[in-house]
């Protein structure tokens, strides 16, 4: 029985040995040479395909952590006036390569399909690869090629492009959903309209959105109940430009709200914000300061607790953010404060913020969370909130406080390279 045993465990041994051997010649196989550029790609952007990438660009090695890179790719992106997105592809050179920095821009169109952009990415990618792989022996394998346009006219430099629509970006969305089974049922509609214009110097957004929910419920004792939300909303918003660090702006905006308690509820009012750094590294840093005067006007739902059913109220804004996207991860933090101006005792203060910190080899941190001071609940209903209302959260409920906290940490180790493409059963 032992020597069956021993021959089971060395037969079992001898084919994972092999196996492994087999595997490491695979992975070796599927590697890209030695002396190929060592690329870290730092992207969160949903257009991020690491599979499409590796399998495009297959002449470099990619690593897991950016200090085993030759080069560090960090992409950020930020949305363009036509609804699309311009992608800020940061080439940060390492080691050998520490001066050798460059930065290249792709942009997608609103009407652009995921593969479209996904494969515009790739190709500003394998562009701004360039300018290192040239450095290395394996150059003398790189060769370029180059698609002659079909016209001479398409062969011109652009020019300016006269635009019937004035840069004006219109959506229409219409959805809805339904559902049922034996002692419940449930019913919602949604839609939305909304006009952007976007220019260097000037943003405008107008919009228009509802939603009607309609919940149906029997309980054991046969009884019905019927929960219904609406909440509807339109508004028009504007920014003028004034310089690298200064914009001014306007807000007006009417709401219909059961949740909150609101019939109507119009906020109009300018605001004024400072970016500490230029606008034009807003995809990088950005330490912004806004300050808002806003006239508000309520007509209740129901009497508030207040013993209000309209009431006229001045407030004002401030709100502080931080945004900084590095190499050594990315931080976002802020602060808002709110204070009805004829009664400062009603107020709110909310801090909050994300960071993701690449601590050391391999080691993440990652910590969301806010805090929220709030005393400034004056369209609570009275009557207060049925337990249907509770439960289905149809109604806002009184409190002075509110928090949510988040953390993970992870930690990688092993093989340095991130080559390998395998989807099977993704």
């Amino acid at each position: 029985m032992r020597v069956s045993v021993s021959i089971t465990v060395l037969l079992a041994l001898s084919a994972a040995l092999s196996a492994g051997a087999l595997g490491q010649e695979a992975d070796e196989a599927a590697q890209a040479p030695d002396e190929a550029l060592r690329v870290f790609v730092d992207c969160r952007s949903r257009y991020c395909d690491f599979d499409h990438f590796r399998r495009e660009i297959a002449f470099v090695n990619y690593v897991r952590d950016r200090r085993d890179s030759e080069v560090h790719v960090l992409v950020t992106t930020r949305r363009t006036g036509s609804g699309g997105d311009e992608f800020t592809v940061e080439f940060i050179g390492q080691g050998d390569f520490e001066t050798v920095d460059d930065r290249l821009f792709y942009f997608s169109s609103d009407t652009d399909v995921e593969h479209e952009v996904r494969g515009g990415l790739t190709r500003t990618l394998k562009l701004g690869l360039v300018r290192y792989l040239v450095r290395l022996p394996m150059a003398e394998r790189l060769d370029v090629t180059y698609e002659a346009p079909d016209t001479l006219e398409a062969a011109l430099t652009a020019q300016a492009v006269d635009d019937p629509w004035n840069f004006w970006i219109f959506r229409v969305r219409v959805g809805g959903n339904f559902g049922a089974e034996e002692r419940q049922s449930l019913f919602a509609t949604n839609g939305s309209v909304s006009a952007n214009r976007t220019t260097e110097e000037w943003k405008i957004r107008l919009h228009a959105s509802g939603r009607y929910s309609e919940d149906n419920f029997e309980f054991s004792d046969g009884s019905e109940t019927k929960s219904v939300s609406r909440n509807y909303s339109t508004g028009v918003f504007a920014v003028k430009s004034l310089s690298e660090h200064w914009s001014v702006g306007g807000t007006a905006e009417a709401r219909v709200s059961t949740f909150r308690n609101h019939d109507l509820a119009i906020e109009i009012g300018p605001a004024l914000e400072y970016n500490i750094f230029p606008y034009s590294e807003s995809t990088r840093r950005a330490l912004t300061f806004v300050i808002a005067a806003l006239y508000n006007y309520f007509d209740y739902e129901e009497i508030t607790i207040f013993d209000k059913t309209t009431e006229r109220r001045p407030a004002g804004v401030l709100e502080i953010e931080y945004s900084v996207r590095q190499p050594f991860g990315t931080i976002n933090m802020g602060f808002g404060a709110f204070s009805y101006l004829d009664d400062l005792e009603q107020h709110s203060f909310d801090l909050g913020g994300r960071l993701n910190i690449r601590l050391v080899r391999g080691l993440e941190l990652n910590l969301n969370g806010v805090v929220e001071r709030i005393k400034d609940q004056i369209h609570l209903a009275r009557g207060g909130a049925t337990d249907e209302e509770v439960l289905l959260r149809r109604r806002e409920l009184g409190t002075d406080w509110r928090y949510r906290l988040g953390f993970s940490l992870s930690y990688t180790f092993g093989s340095i390279y991130n080559n390998v493409v395998n989807p099977r059963f993704d």
